[in-house]
């Protein structure tokens, strides 16, 4: 990870830790990992799809473009090959082999058609059924200049 995206990720997370919690909430509902790319004709409807449930207090959401459809003559110049590599590891965890574009991963179980709301609001519902809490301590301190974000090892 450059500089650059550490930083993003640091007032990411600065940002995010400063947000009032949602009336009633104590957990978040779902974590939404869109698997996205500038080279997808698909992944607009489902960028727009994402914004809009980033709207949404009790859902992290996250756009994670891919690197993989690079080789069709255009760099993507928001991917990055972790995110693709991520995206794989999903796919090998869940034993499907499934690994495309618009991708949405909710919760880390269940994968969905990334622009496709309903199927996204009902993997949220079949996720929070079968998966634990949604829980990770997640410590945050400035000191001297810097931002040090502490996320402990997890199952």
């Amino acid at each position: 990870m450059n500089y650059r995206h550490f930083a993003f990720a640091g007032a990411l997370i600065c940002t995010a830790s400063m947000l009032p919690p949602p009336a009633g909430a104590g957990e978040p509902r779902a974590v939404i990992e869109l698997f996205t790319s500038q080279g997808c004709s698909s992944c607009p409807p489902a960028d727009k799809v994402l914004g809009d449930l980033a709207r949404d207090p009790t859902l992290i959401a996250l756009s994670l473009p891919v690197d993989y459809w690079d080789y069709l003559g255009w760099k993507d110049t928001l991917a990055l090959h972790g995110h693709s590599n991520r995206e794989r590891a999903y796919a090998v965890t869940r034993g499907d082999r499934e690994v495309y574009t618009p991708q949405v991963v909710v919760n880390g179980i269940t994968h969905v058609l990334g622009s496709d709301e309903g199927a996204i609001e009902r993997a949220i519902a079949q996720t929070r059924k079968t998966a634990a809490p949604l829980t990770l301590p997640v410590t945050i301190a400035v000191a001297g200049g810097k931002v040090m974000v502490n996320v402990p090892a997890a199952d």
